[in-house]
C-alpha cells in the first residue's frame, strides 16, 4: 500500500470513529448536557479535517505536477531520441552520449507510473477527505438543530410545569378559602332559617288580625246604618292617627 492510500485508510478509520461518536451523541442526545462545549468540539473536529484537507489538497498538486513534468519530459526526450540518433549516425554524438541519454529516459518511463500512481493516490485522499468534510458539516448541523429543538422543548415543559404548578397553587388556594368558609355557610343557613320561621310567625299572626278584625268591621258598619237612618249626620272622614289607633289596637 502506497503512502497515500495508508494516509486515506489512516484518515477513513479516524473520521469514521468521529462519525460514530457524533452518531451515539445524537442517537442518546440529552438536551440538558447540549453545552457549546459540545458545539466547540464538533468545530474543532471540523476545522481539523478541513485542515488535512487543505494539506492534502496542496500535496495532490504537487505530485500532479511532478507527474506532469516527468511525463513532459520523457515526450520531449523521445523526440530529443530521434535528433541524436541522427547526430550519431552523423558521428557528430558518440555511443556513449546515446547510451547515457537512453538510460536516463529509461529511468524517467520506470519511474513515471509510480509518480502518477502518487498523484491518483493523493487525489483519492483529496476526495475522501472532501466526502468527510461534508459529512462533518452534515452531522454539525444535525447537532446544531437537535440542540436548538431540544433547548425548545425543555423551554416549552417549564413553562407547562410552571403553569400546572400556578394551577395547583390556585386550586390549593381556593380550597382553602372554601373550607374556611363552612362555617359562616351553616351559619347563614340557620340565619336565613330563622328568619323563614319569623316570616311564618308573622304570617299567622296577620291571619289571626284579620280574623278578629272582621267582627268590629262589621259592627262598625251595623253601627254605621242606624246612623244614617236615624238621620244622623254623617260620620267625619277617620284620621289618619285614629285609624293607627284602630289598625294597632292603641
Amino acid at each position: 500500500m502506497s503512502g497515500w492510500k495508508l494516509s486515506a485508510a489512516l484518515f477513513t478509520k479516524q473520521i469514521s470513529a468521529l462519525g460514530d461518536t457524533v452518531a451515539q451523541a445524537l442517537a442518546s442526545f440529552d438536551p440538558e448536557s447540549a453545552t457549546q462545549v459540545d458545539h466547540d468540539n464538533l468545530v474543532a473536529k471540523l476545522r481539523e479535517v478541513a485542515t488535512k484537507l487543505a494539506e492534502a489538497r496542496r500535496k495532490y498538486q504537487a505530485e500532479k505536477d511532478e507527474a506532469d513534468a516527468l511525463a513532459t519530459q520523457i515526450a520531449n526526450d523521445e523526440k530529443a531520441a530521434a535528433i541524436l540518433i541522427a547526430k550519431f549516425e552523423a558521428g557528430q554524438v558518440d555511443e556513449a552520449t546515446l547510451n547515457e541519454f537512453a538510460n536516463n529516459l529509461e529511468a524517467m518511463k520506470a519511474r513515471l507510473p509510480g509518480e502518477q500512481q502518487d498523484a491518483v493516490d493523493a487525489k483519492e485522499l483529496v476526495d475522501t477527505l472532501e466526502s468527510i468534510l461534508t459529512t462533518v458539516e452534515q452531522r454539525l448541523a444535525d447537532f446544531d438543530a437537535n440542540a436548538k429543538k431540544a433547548m425548545q422543548a425543555i423551554a416549552q415543559a417549564k413553562a407547562d410545569k410552571e403553569r400546572q404548578d400556578l394551577r395547583l397553587q390556585h386550586q390549593e388556594e381556593l380550597n382553602s378559602l372554601k373550607s374556611g368558609l363552612g362555617s359562616t355557610s351553616t351559619a347563614l343557613g340557620a340565619l336565613n332559617k330563622k328568619a323563614e320561621q319569623l316570616r311564618v310567625e308573622a304570617d299567622a299572626a296577620g291571619i289571626q288580625a284579620d280574623i278578629g278584625q272582621k267582627p268590629i268591621d262589621r259592627q262598625n258598619a251595623v253601627e254605621e246604618a242606624r246612623r244614617i237612618a236615624a238621620g244622623g249626620a254623617t260620620p267625619a272622614a277617620e284620621s289618619a292617627a285614629d285609624r293607627l289607633r284602630r289598625l294597632t289596637g292603641k
